[in-house]
């Protein structure tokens, strides 16, 4: 039996079967073609997180924070600097990789320029099969079953028995990026902490991560239309956020405070001491479905529904709601911290941030994480410098190549700002950021703009909650929080609709810790004591 048929077995082992884990919403995997070792038990050793290291490299306009603040730039430096004067995959040959996409398939490598410069400046040949994030899931089976596995491939943060499979099936990395040991791919080290989290399974990092701000989401302000009427938009209190929506709602102008009661639930919640996702104390964990202030937080949305201040559409409709913002339909919009420049610069608009009187709530600092095939140690090495590479931060001209292409083919630089050509719109569409990427940033977008995200971050990141259970792993709450999530968001459509008393919410409270919930908070207390 070869190698890779033997992998797949094993892996199908671990997943129950192929067509089990694709219809769970998991992600089919398998990083090795080699006959899988068992990982070390848990409990056996502590993972030690990668040293957090700043780039000094490129001097930003405003520097990030080791509290998570974003480092920001007014405008694209006029001389980029070169990072690398090797190519960081000199040797390696083909280098096989899978990640997901969100654009249209670009042109192939024998009719794209830009891909074959990057492997020219990376002296490797990369094959990446691109799925559409919708059929990543499908792609994933199919890799399996051909047995062809990457060298290089992205997990989803939501990949069933994830565990197991990276601890077993994929390349321990730990002796190469844990602790100063980091230092050898200086654009790795410059990912902060709260990123690498997810990369640490039974005392080793597996993967590498593909990171986020930990500024999470964040409640849009048509700041134009709060001056418009003379409103404040700085709430000291729930009363004071009540104001606000009430002052903004205007149905004889087709304006409504809000569009989606989700994001006023959490935010109200937040605003009550409601935890981020979980609290621990004493080891002992409680579900922010749990505290008195999650269904506090219902009830009041339920509410402000029932007083008007919502879109009519908003509940159980399915509603473009940055289009509604944009137009100035709704006012106010919970959405991810990246949403500020697509808002600002689609729809020509002056979006500003409500600040919760309350402490904020951290976001997932990944998007997904990125693993790799067993393999010989120096080829580990050099796939790991191809990610370096390709995590280079905006000021380098590998940035600026990654993101932009080849200056004159594929962009020319207008009033400081990178303007593609035709031939960049097509070609510029490879993936690279879905299998590394450097740290977010704020801009390069106008001062004031930016000025306004960076007082933001400064005002919130101090006072931000982070997620205890961030740095743990439950595989019942890989496995099973689309289904809990589900219980969840139903029984809150149904209470601020109306249809159901806020009572109910304690009964769905006990379906929730029987169907899953309960089990979750097991594995998070015993991962804890472990020092898992």
């Amino acid at each position: 039996m070869s190698d890779a048929r033997h992998s797949r077995r094993q892996f199908l082992q671990l997943t129950g079967s192929t067509a089990l884990l694709a219809a769970s919403g998991g992600l089919l995997t398998a990083c090795g073609p080699s006959s899988p070792q068992a990982g070390p038990q848990a409990g056996t050793r502590k993972a030690v997180m990668p040293a957090y290291v700043p780039s000094s490299l490129v001097k930003p306009d405003l520097p990030a924070t080791a509290e998570g603040v974003l480092a920001a730039y007014y405008s694209y430096p006029a001389e980029p600097v070169t990072a690398f004067t090797d190519k960081p995959g000199e040797g390696l040959g083909e280098v096989k990789v899978l990640t997901n996409m969100f654009n249209p398939v670009p042109p192939g490598a024998g009719a794209n320029r830009f891909w074959q410069e990057l492997n020219t400046r990376l002296g490797a040949t990369l094959n990446i099969t691109m799925a559409p994030a919708a059929d990543y899931v499908s792609k994933l089976s199919t890799v399996i079953a051909s047995g062809d596995l990457p060298d290089i491939l992205m997990l989803s943060a939501t990949l069933a028995n994830r565990s197991q499979i990276l601890t077993r099936l994929c390349a321990d990395l730990s002796d190469l990026v844990s602790g100063d040991a980091v230092k050898t791919y200086p654009f790795l080290a410059n990912i902060p902490r709260d990123s690498w989290l997810a990369t640490a399974y039974q005392g080793g990092v597996y993967a590498i991560p593909i990171p986020r701000a930990i500024v999470g989401t964040i409640m849009f302000a048509r700041s134009d239309l709060i001056a418009e009427r003379g409103l404040s938009g700085e709430p000291k209190s729930y009363d004071d956020f009540l104001a606000l929506a009430k002052g903004l709602t205007d149905p004889a102008r087709n304006r409504w405070a809000f569009g989606s009661a989700k994001g006023v639930i959490t935010y109200v919640g937040t605003m009550l001491g409601v935890p981020n996702t979980w609290r621990e104390q004493g080891g002992t964990f409680t579900s922010e479905h749990e505290v008195e202030g999650r269904k506090e937080a219902i009830a009041k949305t339920a509410e402000m529904v029932k007083a008007g201040l919502f879109h009519p559409d908003a509940i159980g409709g399915k509603l473009n709601l940055r289009d509604l913002f944009g137009n100035g339909t709704i006012a106010l919009n919970a959405d991810g911290y990246a949403a500020w420049d697509i808002l600002a610069d689609t729809y020509k608009v002056d979006v500003g941030a409500v600040v919760s009187p309350g402490p904020a709530r951290a976001g997932q600092a990944y998007f997904a994480i990125t693993a790799f095939k067993k393999a010989e140690r120096d080829r580990l090495a050099k796939l790991l410098r191809i990610c370096d590479w390709l995590s280079a931060p905006l000021g380098t001209s590998e940035y600026m190549f990654r993101k932009f292409g080849i200056e004159g083919t594929h962009y020319t630089m207008k009033d400081g700002t990178p303007e593609p050509t035709s031939l960049g719109k097509a070609e510029v569409k490879l993936p690279l950021e879905y299998i590394a990427d450097a740290p977010h940033v704020l801009g390069p977008r106008p001062r004031a703009r930016v000025h306004a995200q960076r007082a933001y971050q400064e005002r919130v990141v101090p006072t931000i909650v982070r997620n205890p259970a961030a740095a743990l792993y439950s595989e019942t709450a890989v496995n099973k929080n689309g289904t809990l999530a589900k219980i969840i968001d139903q029984a809150e459509l149904d209470i601020v609709s109306g249809r159901k008393p806020v009572s109910h919410w304690d009964e769905v409270v006990r379906q929730w810790r029987a169907q899953g919930g309960d089990q979750i908070r097991r594995d998070y207390e015993t991962a804890l004591a472990k020092g898992d």
